[in-house]
């Protein structure tokens, strides 16, 4: 595990150089290929010269394909060695228990056909059995192997937990930076507070997706990813605060939203963002979600009604007669004949209040 936005993602160890495995692959198949020109050309039956013309005809071709196929086995093995690497441990071990269990159910049954169908049948059928077997086992056991086994996935989250912040308890759970929340303002303001119930943690799916919103052609989406990955920057430098990032990869899901429920769910993380329709898929889903949307609309100011305050008024409002002005957090207050008034700061006394989809609206008349 890495800490801060722009840190590099972890490399895995080369224990085996990767020119040592190509020549290896290189040498398995350029003796392949002089065994088969060796016996294509004669034999050991043959008296001349042939066998041995084959042998190196067939150790030539073998020693060009062998680079060839030994690069391309290599490339596969770094793509490998990938997933291995974005994959938790406790998916791993699940799917390789999966596999096994289902591939020796799979081979079980693939015997049958063996028994029943004519010889050169059976086998196909039976590797066909076992292969199903393997990798339905390997699949459903990595996808659910947080839950088959909650003593890794309790070890697993008590290690991100006491690794994301200096002096945090383990059992404080860890808030998951959604890109909305990044994007969004605020974030570095509360997270100074002291307010949040939990060190911060951003997936690198998340950055990955801010650093394409900022490479976007649209101006308005280059800003907001820039603005993003500044936020993420600021809470990394902030000493009070400070960011974890996590390499943890969701591969059998494509959206981020959803990768980021089901990696909340396997450490036992809460979730931080802005965005209401997260909100509801991660609470169904028995993942708490901290919306600072929500936040800011519970500590707007409690004005009642009768309430005199000073305001200024900023504009006519969409009425006629209307003025508009706005508290220090930015509600709107509708004030009735206060056109007249635009510019200037008067009293007004609160009348009444309505909660809309974006926060709470109050109305106002002029103080007599």
């Amino acid at each position: 595990m890495t800490t801060g936005p722009e840190a590099p993602p972890r490399a895995a160890t080369a224990y085996i150089p990767p020119e040592v495995f190509v020549e290896v692959v290189r040498l398995l198949i350029v003796g392949l290929f002089t065994g088969g020109g060796f016996e294509l050309s004669g034999g050991t039956e043959a008296t001349g010269v042939t066998p041995l013309v084959g042998a190196s005809l067939g150790a030539c071709v073998g020693y060009v394909h062998g680079g060839i196929v030994g690069r391309l086995l290599r490339k596969g093995m770094v793509h490998f060695e990938d997933r291995v690497e974005r994959t938790s441990a406790t998916s791993l071990v699940a799917g390789a228990i999966g596999a096994v269990l289902l591939g020796v159910l799979g081979a079980a049954i693939g015997g049958g056909a063996v028994a029943l169908l004519p010889r050169p049948w059976g086998w196909p059928v039976l590797g066909l059995f076992a292969w199903l077997g393997v990798y339905g086992g390997f699949q459903a056991g990595a996808r659910k192997g947080d839950e088959l086994l909650p003593a890794s996935r309790a070890a697993e989250r008590a290690s991100f937990s006491a690794g994301a912040a200096p002096g945090v308890a383990p059992e404080v759970p860890l808030l998951l930076v959604d890109t909305s929340a990044a994007i969004d303002g605020r974030l570095v303001a509360l997270a100074r507070t002291g307010f949040l119930p939990g060190p911060l943690a951003v997936p690198r799916f998340v950055l990955d997706e801010l650093q394409a919103i900022a490479d976007a052609n649209d101006v308005s989406r280059r800003r907001r990813g820039r603005r993003g990955i500044e936020t993420l920057e600021a809470l990394r430098e902030e000493a009070s605060v400070g960011v974890t990032l996590l390499d943890e990869e969701i591969p059998e899901m494509e959206e981020v939203d959803a990768k980021l429920v089901v990696l909340a769910r396997r450490l036992g993380a809460r979730i931080l963002t802005v965005d209401a329709n997260l909100c509801s898929s991660a609470e169904l889903q028995g993942v708490r979600c901290c919306n600072i949307h929500r936040l800011g609309r519970a500590l707007q100011p409690a004005l009642v009604p009768g309430e005199v305050v000073r305001l200024k008024v900023s504009k006519e409002g969409r009425d006629e007669g209307q003025g508009v002005a706005y508290l220090d957090d930015g509600t709107m207050v509708v004030i009735s004949d206060a056109a007249a008034l635009v510019g200037a700061d008067t009293e007004v006394s609160i009348t009444s209040s309505v909660q809309t989809s974006r926060g709470r609206m109050f109305f106002a008349s002029l103080s007599a």
